[in-house]
């Protein structure tokens, strides 16, 4: 069978990624103009992800179901109502010292579940290989004091559909991206909905500290962490590691899960464009100069649509690219120096 270049298409997607405007690219020029195109393009986001008319409750029911002394914090375990008959298993680290405590969402990447950044692994090997890529952050950040809220994302663990990507990796990511989508909705947008029922549980809790709010998550938690935190003015500190890149580079150039696609999100914007929703709230992007799938220049390419957002607020302080010398991998002390200046 020949292979004629002709009938080739990467010349066409090329075409239109370069060809086709983002009509919602970032280009304002004063704090008034981003304002309203802050307020338009968060409105166009909350409708891509299929979350349009949908609102949080207030005060969510959770019912504790166990609470486990894990030495510096209690790790307790809820099943969290987020409605339409869905429970959400979540898990709350509560340091043992005098509260209120300054909160922070907690969302685990592409792993098998919620329990590797929870610190608890199957055995001593795979405990090795996540320790050593700062992968229990969430138990270091409750380690550290902080109140963390990790929802399991839907698609993994305990939060699957029977139609198992594949067995021994015990996800459904794939299915359900697809059944969503066919329903008008976004697997990213429902795991948003779940983080916004989360932020508003943990700050109806009486020993959290009232007026900050934490986030962050590697990969796919980053990728949770910068789209939530995009439409939910709650955060108040946003710490995304290893997703922040051009979908070019990344989400369109590297193979990746059916979960990160956001269908029509280039109509509209870059993720530059995406995370200038955040100015001027802190911002931090961990990234991996060596990483294969965010590639580095895709990285530092899309800053600069950050960088000029932060400027119209006098608030370059606020937004920060810390990139280390590995692969995907988090970073714990990038993430709690960000937290410590700003949280």
């Amino acid at each position: 069978m020949s292979n004629d270049p002709r009938f080739a298409l990467q010349s066409h997607v090329d075409y239109l990624y370069a060809n086709k405007p983002r009509r919602m690219a970032f280009n304002a020029r004063t704090v008034d103009e981003f304002r309203a195109w802050q307020q338009a393009l968060k409105s166009d986001v909350v409708e891509l992800l299929g979350l349009n008319g949908r609102t949080p409750p207030r005060n969510p029911t959770a019912e504790k179901l166990q609470a486990i002394d894990r030495g510096r914090y209690i790790e307790e375990k809820y099943a969290l109502d987020v409605g339409e008959g869905v429970l959400a298993n979540t898990y709350v680290l509560v340091p043992k010292k005098e509260p209120p405590f300054k909160a922070i969402m907690v969302f685990h990447g592409h792993n098998p579940s919620v329990q590797y950044i929870l610190g608890n692994y199957p055995n001593e090997e795979v405990a090795q290989e996540r320790l050593a890529a700062d992968g229990n952050y969430a138990q270091a950040l409750a380690e550290a004091g902080y109140l963390v809220c990790a929802v399991e994302q839907r698609g993994f663990g305990e939060r699957v559909t029977d139609q198992l990507q594949s067995p021994e990796r015990g996800r459904s990511c794939r299915h359900l991206s697809f059944e969503y989508m066919l329903q008008g909705r976004t697997l990213l947008g429902e795991r948003c909905w779940d983080g916004m029922c989360a932020i508003s549980f943990v700050q109806n809790r009486p020993d959290v500290a009232p007026g900050t709010l934490g986030c962050t998550g590697n990969s796919g938690g980053g990728t949770t962490t910068l789209w939530l935190s995009a439409i939910d003015e709650r955060i108040t500190v946003i710490v995304p590691s290893c997703y922040f890149c051009s979908f070019k580079a990344s989400i369109l150039g590297v193979e990746h899960c059916e979960c990160n696609y956001v269908p029509g999100i280039l109509e509209l914007v870059e993720m530059g464009d995406l995370a200038a929703l955040l100015a001027p709230r802190p911002v931090r992007f961990i990234a991996g100069e060596q990483d294969p799938i965010f590639p580095i220049a895709g990285v530092r390419e899309q800053f600069e649509t950050v960088k000029r957002a932060y400027a119209l607020f006098d608030a370059a302080e606020k937004a920060s690219l810390t990139v280390h010398s590995g692969g995907h991998a988090y970073n714990h002390a990038f993430s709690h120096e960000w937290f410590g200046w700003w949280l």
